[in-house]
């Protein structure tokens, strides 16, 4: 594996290192520094997320299978005696928004998308909102976590600046229930300050998954319950490798928003409170099959199948048989997972369905996007000795098609 930790050249993989913490928190504390003077009170931390299998099941009320990144935020922080609220972004430039600074009042935070601000100051207004006493903050962000990439950058930031918060102000969340709290209010920060109509995944996936074990959400409640796995691909001698294409559709927030409201739609039109609710009936596919609208047919038999999907992951994650036919059989329902996301969810793109391809076809067990879709990653399940040959193969594939060359992280 000497390759993917050697510096990427011209001619090879472009591989994307996880900092340390130390090395984080580090940067974190430079930049304050830097901006605010003085050192911060507080030095946070919140990974990314990466969806095994399960993705756009969080809005129906599914099930989703997800683990946590190496790559992190990092937030630095430190209590104000007034209400002014600084922001410091290193990677401002690169995102939407005012650059690399901006500054707010606790009394002026109002919802609205913003660019890359909206995200530390709307979870800010949203433990505000739930009565939690605030006072000003500055602030200091920096990651080594890509974003738009659908690994749950956005949730990593508010998550990481929620954590400061709660440490800066005194909240006393530091245990399963208050997890749980910053949780919800992550997702509050982005459905109601921010404006975007994402379900629960994210928020919970980035403070309630624990480092090294992969974790079954359950959305049928809210908030959702949790159950935690042993991580055994390692044991194995495998790895997620992480694809990322580094395109996106210009339009992905609003296509996003339409399957929500077609997953609604779909519900509404099957007489159920969500497709989540057609799992207790003996008939799901068949209800589904009846329904004459083809775009709401096509959305719900990919929600359905994809909770099908999560349930038989668990069930060869954790079963007895031999461990190749088991992670096989994982590796089979992510390509599943991926064609129907591709046939059903219409949410790929060419450059994630030639990742897809090529992964599978240079040796990996599986692979599908990951994320919302509509451009961003793909993860791959691979041995780890086959693991440089399918970055290779596929960072070659896609510089052959004309695509822009990908950057890889290991899961």
């Amino acid at each position: 594996m000497a390759r993917v930790t050697g510096p990427a050249t011209e001619d090879t993989p472009r591989w994307l290192q996880p900092w340390s913490l130390d090395e984080g928190s580090d940067r974190a504390r430079s930049l304050f520094a830097q901006e605010f003077g003085g050192e911060p009170g507080t030095v946070v931390s919140a990974p990314g997320r990466i969806t095994v299998i399960g993705d756009h099941t969080d809005y129906s009320r599914g099930l989703a299978l997800a683990t946590v990144t190496a790559h992190r935020t990092f937030v630095a922080a430190r209590r104000r005696d007034d209400e002014a609220i600084r922001v410091v972004n290193a990677q401002g430039d690169a995102l939407r928004g005012p650059g690399r600074r901006w500054e707010g009042t606790l009394s002026s935070l109002e919802p609205g998308d913003q660019g890359w601000p909206s995200r530390p100051a709307g979870i800010v207004w949203a433990l505000t909102e739930r009565g939690y006493p605030a006072t000003g903050l500055d602030i200091a962000i920096d990651s080594c976590l890509p974003s738009r990439a659908g690994l749950g950058s956005a949730a990593s930031v508010i998550a990481a600046v929620g954590l400061a918060c709660e440490a800066a102000w005194g909240l006393a969340l530091d245990n399963e229930e208050g997890t749980i709290e910053l949780a919800e209010a992550g997702w509050e920060a982005e459905s109601a300050f921010v404006g975007f109509p994402g379900g629960r995944l994210d928020s919970h996936a980035v403070l309630r998954c624990r480092e090294g074990g992969a974790a079954l959400l359950d959305f049928a409640t809210a908030p959702p319950t949790v159950t935690h796995y042993p991580w055994y691909f390692g044991d194995y001698g495998l790895r997620l490798l992480v694809i990322d294409t580094g395109s996106r559709r210009p339009d992905w927030a609003e296509a996003y928003a339409r399957r929500s409201r077609d997953s609604a739609q779909a519900a509404a039109a099957l007489g159920v409170p969500s497709l989540r609710d057609l799992a207790t009936s003996g008939d799901a596919l068949a209800r589904v099959a009846s329904l004459a609208d083809d775009t709401l047919r096509r959305r719900a038999h990919h929600i359905v199948t994809e909770d099908e999907r999560v349930r038989e992951t668990i069930a060869a994650l954790g079963g007895l048989g031999p461990a190749h036919d088991r992670f096989s059989e994982i590796g089979t329902l992510m390509l599943e997972s991926h064609r129907s996301l591709r046939a059903d969810y219409d949410a790929s793109t060419p450059e994630l369905d030639l990742a897809v391809d090529t992964a599978f076809g240079a040796g990996a067990l599986g692979a599908r996007l990951a994320g919302a879709g509509f451009g961003g990653c793909a993860v791959a399940l691979a041995r780890s000795t086959a693991v440089p040959a399918v970055a290779d193969e596929v960072d070659a594939m896609l510089f052959a098609k004309g695509f822009a060359r990908p950057q890889f992280l290991l899961v």
